[in-house]
């Protein structure tokens, strides 16, 4: 092969080797903005905290959605299965985790894990007093779950609160 011809090539195979992959990020970057608005998110959050059969319907049309999390106030973060946690509804939360629902420690509390909680709460203390959705706390998710054991345990440990009041503004 001459000099030439070689250039000519190696030119031709690095234009080729750039613009592949410019190419895939962008096509990439487009996936990454195709994102749910926050209406759809909010109606699933807000299906999860009342009705089995609404959750169900929109798990099935938007699967993707089992994780979002809405922000109903600056900081105030809350997934469905937050919602059916702190609203007592084992049936919609356990229909959740059937569905790969990630858990915090308020659902943990809510579902009984206690041993887990416990655990946490020891190993980090702060968390005791951590606010989840909208305020509730990890007593109140203790007292909707009838986790009656860990709910004094908690109280022992001095969490008196079931909401917090005014944590998110």
């Amino acid at each position: 092969m001459e000099r030439n011809e070689f250039i000519k090539k190696s030119m031709a195979f690095g234009g080729i080797a750039t613009i592949v992959p410019t190419m895939a990020m962008s096509h990439e970057k487009r996936a990454i903005k195709e994102l749910f608005d926050q209406q759809e998110i909010s109606e699933f959050v807000s299906a999860a905290h009342k009705s089995l059969e609404d959750t169900q319907k929109i798990i099935e049309a938007k699967p993707l959605l089992l994780n979002c999390t809405s922000q109903l106030a600056k900081g105030d973060f809350e997934t469905a299965i937050g919602g059916a946690s702190h609203m007592g509804r084992k049936d919609i939360a356990d229909f959740l985790v059937s569905k790969g629902a990630r858990l915090d420690i308020f659902n943990y509390t809510f579902l009984g894990y206690d041993d887990f909680v416990r655990k946490l709460i020891t190993d980090h203390p702060h968390l005791l007093n951590a606010p989840g959705p909208h305020g509730f706390t990890l007593l109140h998710h203790a007292e909707v779950g009838e986790r009656k054991e860990l709910a004094a345990w908690l109280q022992e440990k001095g969490l008196a609160e079931t909401f917090f009041k005014g944590v998110f503004g």
